[in-house]
């Protein structure tokens, strides 16, 4: 059968950057765009090695190991060995559903187009076969997900490092998973803190504006977000920092993640977060 290149490229390009943006949705750890778009650009060119000769099962290994490793390297760079090493798992179980689904749906719609040759598989199936293969498999791997993050546990002492604009604070928390606030628009985790806790990151304009949450809502990087408890309800104004990292002595935790900064206007003796976050 004839192997078009254009092909081959584009449908590992778009396949490998959904296995890097949904290995980071399970490890919960943040992946701009851009570099998931070059580690899914460079893995997809190991897929030409479909285009050599045979290759023996020694050397298929360490190219798809080699492979794996760059795409994992560049899209999360600077991460700890312990966290890459977690996170290369988790990429290769990510790659066995998608590539299971993907195959399953090439043989229901009764496509003849495949070839299976140095460990690399082409599949000339159209655009709606590679999204919904794609679809089936993201919602069965949030369902794992949902089943994890359900077997988690907070009670222990944790602290926050939050930075933003430059500067940096460290604060006391506490996990609990009656904290379910996420932000609307990105579904990314909300963790609630008091205002006194963070005014050392805040501007002056940001300070005053914590009391006028009409006028906050306008700040560039903040935005309102609706709230409900057992004793009250109303909006709560939230801000991206540049970096959190949640650290617990107790269980050697040290984990990067991708949050928003809630602000409630009175003190708290600690910020709450669900520790689901950290799976």
């Amino acid at each position: 059968m004839y192997i078009y290149i254009d092909i081959l490229l584009i449908t590992n390009l778009y396949t490998n950057f959904f296995l890097l943006k949904t290995t980071a949705k399970l490890v919960h750890m943040p992946l701009r765009n851009s570099k998931c778009i070059i580690a899914a650009l460079a893995g997809s060119l190991f897929s030409l090695i479909i285009l050599l000769p045979q290759l023996n099962s020694a050397v298929l290994l360490i190219i798809r190991i080699a492979s794996a490793a760059v795409m994992i390297l560049v899209s999360f760079s600077g991460k700890t060995i312990r966290e890459i090493y977690r996170t290369s798992l988790i990429f290769f179980f990510v790659s066995f559903i998608f590539a299971g689904f993907e195959y399953g749906i090439s043989i229901l719609f009764n496509n003849g187009n495949m070839l299976w040759h140095n460990s690399t598989l082409y599949v000339d199936i159209s655009m709606i076969t590679l999204v919904i293969s794609t679809i089936i498999s993201y919602v069965t791997i949030c369902i794992f997900r949902y089943y994890l993050d359900s077997k988690n546990i907070g009670d222990y002492e944790f602290t926050i490092v939050i930075t933003y604009k430059g500067k940096s604070t460290t604060i006391s928390a506490v996990g609990d998973t009656c904290n379910n606030l996420t932000d609307v628009f990105t579904g990314k985790p909300v963790i609630v803190c008091g205002k006194e806790a963070i005014s050392g990151l805040l501007d002056n304009e940001e300070s005053k504006l914590i009391c006028d949450k009409d006028m906050l809502s306008f700040v560039d990087g903040w935005r309102l977000i609706p709230f409900s408890t057992i004793h009250s309800d109303g909006i709560l104004p939230i801000f991206k920092p540049t970096a959190a990292i949640i650290k617990c002595s107790e269980k050697k935790i040290i984990k990067p993640v991708d949050v928003y900064i809630g602000i409630v206007n009175k003190n708290m003796d600690n910020a709450v977060f669900n520790p689901k976050i950290l799976n």
